[in-house]
């Protein structure tokens, strides 16, 4: 009866060391190599594409954050297919991005949404953003596309977050919010996103 109970003890063990060295520490080492491939590492094409990484640049994410190879590949090679994704569904149920009515609603779901893709911007502090930039826009008279509000809103928490010395590569934000260029800069022009503006947010 002890040695079955001392057995179980040992098994309960095994599992939470399983737990917490190959669960909780993935979870945890996940942001870190996203957050070093969006600000080291273009991942999209001068086509607006999603490109592989090369094995060189694997090898840099391994020298600077120590983490396993194999781990930088997983972590890194699912965000890309999920992106690809997840930009699909946007193409293909384009609908609900312009919608009027239920606009602050539908950015609360995909500014969360594309946190959990892309979990490289202070969430918090974005929904915070995003509530000031809608203001902004109400009284321009201006409602681009949704998408790309939250592009904006990625960006400029990311450029105000003081704990980040580098920042977020441009072409990589829009990406992650499935926003064009074209639609990225002419929106940032009409709201006047200058350094001097960018201290109200």
């Amino acid at each position: 009866m002890t040695q079955t109970l001392k057995k179980q003890e040992f098994e309960i063990r095994e599992i939470e060391d399983y737990y917490h060295k190959f669960y909780k520490t993935q979870r945890s080492i996940r942001p870190l190599v996203l957050d070093y491939l969006f600000r080291n590492f273009c991942f999209v094409t001068k086509r607006e594409k999603i490109r592989v990484l090369s094995y060189s640049e694997y090898e840099r994410v391994n020298h600077e954050l120590n983490i396993p190879i194999p781990l930088i590949h997983k972590f890194i090679s699912k965000f890309l297919v999920d992106l690809v994704h997840f930009k699909m569904f946007l193409k293909h149920n384009s609908t609900v991005l312009f919608s009027r009515d239920q606009a602050r609603k539908v950015i609360r779901i995909f500014l969360h949404k594309v946190y959990h893709l892309g979990p490289v911007f202070n969430y918090n502090r974005a929904k915070q953003n995003a509530e000031i930039l809608r203001i902004k826009l109400d009284r321009l008279c201006f409602q681009p596309q949704i998408m790309t509000q939250i592009a904006v809103v990625v960006f400029i928490t990311d450029f105000l977050d003081e704990s980040k010395a580098q920042k977020a590569i441009q072409s990589n934000v829009r990406a992650l919010c499935s926003c064009s260029a074209y639609a990225f800069h002419r929106t940032r022009n009409k709201i006047g996103i200058s350094k001097s503006e960018l201290a109200k947010f």
